[in-house]
């Protein structure tokens, strides 16, 4: 006989497949149209992974969105009033896994508990995991742990499983075992591997929300552990106070005994369950609203010719959602020098194209939209630091740069290159002066970079960088300037000020 869902327990799986459909909306929109998100800024553990570097020197590491930051921002003040409330009714990987275990106990009609010992160790391995990629990403200035991520390799099957195995190998091996696994053990990711899980394991500590058992009345019939989807031992506890509680409430739905055995209990208080959901809903959409409101949080980002008309336009803009046919008429480039510059043919790749696509048009293995990146740098001679930390030449000696369409509102882009006779002089080279340094307005200074770096990427000399930048003369130059600003008292911003004067 099935068992009726309480109204609220339908209200949370709705919540929960509205979450999981939207995020795949998303992640197929994302291979098909420009500006739509991927699935790294749609991940609100991607505004964590990128904390430190903003509050360090105002940048988000690359594939995060402002609005990333904002969601994260939504789940801290979740899991603070409401602990792992985000677990249990917004994460659309935590439903992903509770399809399949719904498929699991059709199937095999029972689920399997892992052994209370090795339980209680494994439950341990996601807090070093989470200072492991905070420490790396911290380090490193990328996403680490992006080709090991289950849920990037979700977002990209809609690229197919070519473009997945090539990008994601491990995390698509991660992704299937989860996912088997989830049709055994319940949200096997979210006990023992989950990151973002644990941050609200942590916030949960905070004793604002708890559950609590009433033993005058419980009966003892353990169908609140029967239904608790973390495996907690509800019946035997006062108060539920595990760090693994997910605020799902599944447990007080699921007592038989209609006296309040079990009750949601808000700074002591006992609260109706209704008003719990009300204040988690109320919570997070305010996060979103106060994002929207600042601007920061879009699902849909303004198109290189807007951005070209609006005279901010810059070379990370590309991403794989452009065509080649928007990166030419945006930079006001010529599109045949675009293709020479990329080495592809146009008959085989159309103008038409999305960036993303070429490697499949053109059999071209790993290819990225980094190498328009680098191309459309070279082209107008304007430095550029790959994703990888390669940089991009300027223009080959001798040869000038094309001028721009002037009648194109994206012509402010092309002109912050450094002119023809100053890049051919390289006086910045040969002199340490400050004002011998030209440095381009599309120049960026990132905090990951060294003092070799930026000399690198401007043609000039460590000395004149350090000249320009106003840092002591010792100053070691193979560092990230990022590491040594409380030793030499500077910010990024202030640095980042100096280098464009």
């Amino acid at each position: 006989m099935a068992v009726k869902l309480a109204p609220v327990q339908i209200i949370r799986r709705i919540t929960l497949g509205i979450m999981l459909v939207g995020l795949t909306t998303l992640t197929i929109l994302h291979q098909k149209l420009q500006g739509i998100p991927s699935i790294d800024a749609l991940d609100p553990f991607g505004g964590l992974e990128t904390l430190l570097k903003f509050v360090s020197g105002g940048e988000l590491i690359k594939k995060i969105e402002p609005g990333t930051l904002i969601l994260f921002g939504g789940i801290v003040a979740l899991g603070i009033v409401l602990s792992r409330f985000f677990c249990g009714w917004f994460c659309a990987f935590g439903a992903l896994q509770g399809v399949f275990g719904w498929l699991g106990k059709k199937i095999f009609g029972r689920r399997l508990t892992v052994p209370p010992k090795v339980d209680r160790v494994l439950r341990w391995v996601k807090y070093p995991l989470l200072a492991a990629i905070i420490w790396f990403t911290w380090k490193a200035g990328e996403l680490v742990i992006r080709p090991y991520d289950p849920l990037a390799a979700f977002g990209h099957l809609s690229a197919g499983l070519t473009a997945v195995w090539a990008e994601f190998a491990v995390g698509l091996v991660m992704l299937i075992a989860i996912l088997l696994m989830s049709m055994l053990y319940e949200r096997v990711f979210c006990k023992y591997l989950c990151p973002l899980g644990a941050v609200n394991a942590i916030l949960g500590r905070i004793p604002l929300f708890r559950i609590k058992r009433v033993e005058s009345t419980c009966i003892s019939c353990a169908g609140c552990d029967r239904a608790c989807p973390m495996n907690i031992d509800v019946s035997h506890a006062g108060t539920i106070d595990s760090p693994e509680c997910i605020s799902c409430m599944e447990c007080v739905t699921a007592c038989p005994t209609k006296k309040n055995s079990l009750v949601a209990a808000l700074g002591g208080k006992a609260v109706r369950i209704g008003v719990i959901v009300a204040l988690g809903f109320g919570i997070y959409f305010a996060a979103a609203a106060i994002g929207q409101a600042a601007g920061m949080l879009r699902f849909v980002a303004p198109t290189l010719q807007d951005r070209a008309a609006a005279g901010i336009l810059g070379i990370e803009d590309i991403k794989g959602s452009s065509t080649y046919a928007m990166v030419a008429e945006s930079f006001g480039i010529d599109l045949e020098r675009l293709y020479r510059e990329v080495g592809i043919d146009m008959k085989t790749v159309p103008p038409e194209t999305m960036l993303k696509d070429t490697g499949k048009l053109a059999g071209i293995d790993g290819f990225e939209a980094d190498a328009v990146r680098s191309a459309v740098a070279r082209i107008l001679g304007i430095p550029y630091a790959g994703e990888k930390g390669d940089l991009a030449p300027a223009s080959p000696e001798g040869e000038t740069p094309p001028a721009a369409d002037t009648t194109k509102p994206a012509a402010a882009v092309p002109a912050p290159a450094v002119p023809a006779a100053a890049q051919k002089a390289k006086p910045a080279a040969a002199s340490p002066g400050a004002g011998a340094l030209v440095v381009p307005v599309d120049f960026e200074l990132e905090g990951t970079m060294s003092i070799n770096d930026i000399a690198l990427a401007l043609s000039t000399s460590t000395a004149a960088v350090i000249a320009k930048l106003g840092l002591p003369p010792d100053i070691a130059v193979d560092k990230p300037l990022r590491d040594m600003k409380d030793q030499y008292g500077y910010t990024m911003p202030l640095l980042k000020e100096r280098i464009k004067k």
